[in-house]
């Protein structure tokens, strides 16, 4: 890692950053607390050198939980995210184009064009998670039942062998 231009060693670097991406939706002062005490649990850190260690971790800890973000987001439980069936879909007959599910959705699931929303991003959806569908004040979202999800992720653990 480089502080100040130098190169230095951190022992257990890799652990410092697995502690600190257990808290990868936590506040960024909650995990630069993390990066801070696993540091000193593990190195001296001169305490005139706490910010310069601090920002040399953070800007690792960004690099990796951008990767990690990725990574969760690629895959369920295991399975390739494209083979699970879990995303919403928009009754026409219903959807009167408020794009509330637009506003609602992080994930960028939905896109507003044409006069209503659309689902563009389907395996951008959280699998299990389905709260755009109450947010909807048209009531055009749905999406597969608990029941189906858990017989196709039993489906998929059969396909991949592991059950």
């Amino acid at each position: 890692m480089e502080v100040d231009g130098d190169v230095v060693g951190i022992v257990g670097i890799t652990e410092i950053m697995e502690a600190a991406l257990d808290h990868l939706n936590d506040s960024e002062e909650t995990i630069r607390g993390i990066l801070m005490v696993e540091l000193k649990a593990r190195n001296y850190v001169p305490g005139s050198e706490e910010a310069v260690y601090l920002d040399a971790l953070w800007n690792e800890y960004e690099t990796l939980s951008v990767r990690r973000r990725e990574d969760l987001e690629s895959t369920y439980q295991g399975f390739p995210r494209e083979e699970v069936p879990w995303y919403p879909v928009i009754d026409r007959s219903r959807c009167e184009g408020c794009s509330s599910c637009v506003d609602f959705c992080s994930q960028n699931v939905f896109a507003f064009f044409e006069g209503t929303s659309h689902v563009v991003r389907p395996m951008n959806c959280i699998v299990g998670k389905s709260s755009c569908r109450d947010f909807c004040p048209d009531k055009a979202i749905s999406f597969p039942t608990k029941t189906a999800l858990r017989t196709e992720i039993s489906r998929l653990s059969a396909k991949h062998g592991t059950e």
